[in-house]
């Protein structure tokens, strides 16, 4: 089976309406496809990122895959979620789990941070290639060949999509994806029939630093705390006013640290910039997560009274 280069939803600030489009919870992980084959009686699996990077080894409660399909070989796309402790779907937790490295670690970040692979999209099965198929059939084709179980699951189709994306925002979800009913699979972006629609979210972070420019902030350097150490997840300077930027200017003569909160320096090396210990906390507002686990364009809603240790990753919509 050939790589198939996955399809990408293109960003919209409106929802499409028409019989012609279903809608779909937007998951909020990494996105994985998955290749498998039975081969002489044994079952064969191999997991990708989008990019084409093999993971098949560090995500084995997938491996069984092969017993849920009606098939002797497939490819299914879909995305890896790992969920918070409320059950919402967290980026930042898919990505510490995508970046598991050591398998001696293993074990640990199975337990910590268990995944459940949401599939919503068959391209392949046996031996018949399905991206010329309109996506209805496709949907069909897929909860006719794939069971489900606690690792497994299909993602729902919704009429409403308006009435989907209220509910995501309420919720503080991701977003949703509209695609039409009759789209074909075209790779990458190439295609007018698959759109995101994106709620803006907002955290709580801690100062851990500030960026200089002609002897003043201009940018803070911003971390959560999580598993026990500091996480880098950005800087952001839109939002500063001047006068916030003169008191960051003394507080950072005051309460300046020698050492680095973060355990990967290399993410501000070559910039003028000075260590805070991580006290102080602000409220920022950003679009979503990059793959490297930083905001984009984020933007500094306000200065926070709540502690630095609160400052945890949980995420909230903009209304909240």
């Amino acid at each position: 089976m050939d790589w198939i280069t996955p399809m990408e939803p293109i960003s919209s600030s409106s929802i499409p309406s028409g019989e012609e489009w279903i809608f779909q919870i937007k998951w909020d992980g990494i996105r994985g496809l998955t290749y498998y084959q039975r081969r002489q009686g044994e079952d064969h699996v191999r997991i990708f990122t989008k990019s084409g990077r093999e993971r098949t080894e560090y995500y084995p409660e997938l491996h069984h895959i092969g017993n849920l399909v009606a098939g002797n070989n497939a490819v299914l796309d879909g995305e890896m979620v790992v969920p918070d402790n409320d059950g919402k779907p967290s980026f930042h937790l898919s990505l510490i789990r995508e970046k598991t490295g050591r398998k001696d670690k293993l074990p640990h970040y199975i337990r910590k941070y268990p995944v459940i692979y949401i599939v919503f999209d068959i391209l392949y099965l046996n031996d018949c290639l399905l991206t010329e198929l309109p996506l209805k059939e496709r949907r069909n084709i897929l909860y006719q060949s794939l069971n489900q179980d606690g690792n497994i699951a299909i993602t729902e189709d919704f009429e409403d999509g308006p009435g989907l994306y209220d509910l995501m925002k309420r919720k503080g979800w991701e977003g949703i994806v509209s695609k039409k009913k009759n789209s074909l699979y075209c790779p990458a972006k190439n295609h007018s029939e698959w759109f995101k629609h994106k709620n803006l979210k907002k955290i709580l972070a801690a100062i851990c630093g500030i960026q200089w420019k002609d002897s003043l902030p201009n940018s803070l350097i911003l971390g959560i705390f999580r598993d026990d150490s500091w996480v880098y997840i950005g800087k952001a300077s839109q939002g500063l006013t001047f006068e916030e930027r003169r008191q960051l200017k003394q507080y950072a003569v005051r309460h300046r640290n020698d050492d680095c909160p973060f355990r990967d320096v290399r993410l501000c090396k070559g910039e003028s910039f000075t260590w805070l210990k991580p006290a102080v906390t602000c409220w920022i507002r950003f679009l979503e997560w990059t793959n490297d686990g930083t905001m984009r364009h984020p933007a500094i809603l306000g200065f926070s009274h709540l502690s630095a240790e609160q400052a945890n990753g949980k995420e909230w919509s903009i209304d909240e």
